[in-house]
């Protein structure tokens, strides 16, 4: 159904029939004004490629409802996808192609390590706004990442939330027990020292840290030694939908009760919904509202009608994660570049980077769970949901209202 090599497209003509069939949702009309150029780079192909797959629906049918909605103060977005099958070389190379014309105003960024790479020469001779899908820690470092903005908290930030909760739900005078399960790339190691500082200064045990591969056939030895830990809670970072699964199956038929919780990219209701019973009462930290079924408000009825004709996906009225960051990011470029635009600025990196930290109290139609404000270019909320799961029948719920990281 999807084209997964580069193309783009202006308003989701042809390229978007697919989305436009199923939901009575009528053809874009022509847009005045100068087209806005939007570069992403995504794993297209590759083992990340559903991933990528689903960011770049998500970008599809935010950019189509834009673009229907008027563009960005009339002018419609441009987008081109481009595949680097989650390598950073084909990342850099691509991205020096694409805004070599200088007419590129916003870059997607495939991950932490592709960031990393293209930014200090970014900094210096392209000075295009960027964002991307990982939230490393040091992200928050502006000068170092001078126009990079992330939407969403870091993994720091996350562990955090989960920290607070830990304590906030703390039963006696003991300190909580906590094992953090990791796995052995950056992505994994990044929140590690913070959360050993954070632990420190929270009263929390941090009694297990517990390395694995970042893909493992045979994982008794990781539920072993959390058997042998007897955690309170145990924390994985630094996965998709690999190694953590099993593990809590395991642990599970060990008869050990504790509490499993994960940040981000483990929390997809699509995964956690594979494991089955053992990971009922699961709690992840989500940065986007991904109850979108269930929600009132007209932009998540929106986003509920294009979910709805995405007919490669079965749909339950939970969002896919990566689907959800493509609406959040187009929506605050649409309020920073259409800021941008009506204060007569240059859609440079300089110009747009200074709007960005400058959203206050945004209120983006209920995909964040409360109105959010920039703080060192990210966004410091989220929300902790609690998985339920019985008979095989998922369900996603809050298990805390949404917070902002101190």
């Amino acid at each position: 159904m999807f084209e997964l090599k580069r193309r783009s497209f202006i308003g989701g003509a042809a390229g978007l029939a697919f989305a436009l069939a199923a939901g009575g949702i009528a053809p874009a009309s022509a847009q005045e004004g100068e087209a806005l150029k939007f570069w992403v780079p995504l794993p297209l192909t590759g083992p990340l490629s559903v991933t990528g797959q689903a960011q770049q629906v998500g970008w599809e049918h935010a950019v189509d409802w834009i673009n229907k909605e008027g563009g960005i103060e009339g002018r419609p977005i441009d987008i081109e996808f481009y595949d680097d099958e989650y390598k950073v070389e084909l990342g850099v190379a691509g991205f020096k192609k694409a805004v070599s014309g200088g007419d590129v105003v916003f870059s997607g960024g495939d991950g932490t390590p592709f960031v990393r790479a293209i930014s200090p020469e970014n900094n210096e001779t392209y000075k295009t706004l960027m964002s991307n899908t990982g939230a490393a820690s040091d992200l928050v470092d502006t000068d170092k990442y001078k126009y990079h903005f992330l939407v969403g908290p870091t993994y720091t930030d996350q562990v955090h939330m989960l920290f607070d909760y830990i304590k906030d739900n703390q039963q006696g005078d003991a300190e909580p027990r906590v094992a953090l399960v990791y796995s052995a790339s950056e992505f994994g190691r990044d929140p590690l020292e913070n959360a050993r500082e954070l632990a420190d200064e929270m009263g929390i045990e941090i009694v297990l840290e517990q390395e694995t591969k970042w893909v493992e056939v045979d994982v008794t030895s990781h539920a072993i030694r959390i058997r042998q830990a007897r955690p309170d809670y145990v924390i994985f970072h630094g996965y998709a939908a690999n190694v953590w699964p099993e593990i809590v199956k395991l642990v599970r038929d060990y008869g050990v009760e504790t509490q499993f919780m994960g940040t981000l990219f483990g929390s997809h209701p699509d995964v956690v919904g594979t494991i089955g019973d053992a990971a009922n009462d699961y709690l992840g930290t989500v940065s986007v509202n991904l109850l979108v079924g269930e929600a009132d408000t007209p932009m998540m009825k929106t986003i509920d009608e294009y979910l709805k004709t995405w007919t490669d996906k079965p749909y339950t009225g939970y969002a896919n994660i990566g689907y959800m960051q493509s609406w959040a990011t187009a929506m605050v470029l649409r309020e920073a570049i259409g800021a941008a635009i009506r204060n007569g600025e240059e859609l440079n990196g300089d110009n747009l980077i200074k709007e960005i930290s400058a959203i206050t109290d945004f209120d983006a139609g209920g995909i964040f769970g409360m109105p959010i404000s920039f703080v060192d270019n990210r966004i410091p909320y989220g929300v902790i949901y609690r998985y339920s799961i019985k008979d095989g029948e998922l369900t996603v719920s809050e298990a805390a209202p949404w917070m902002k990281v101190d």
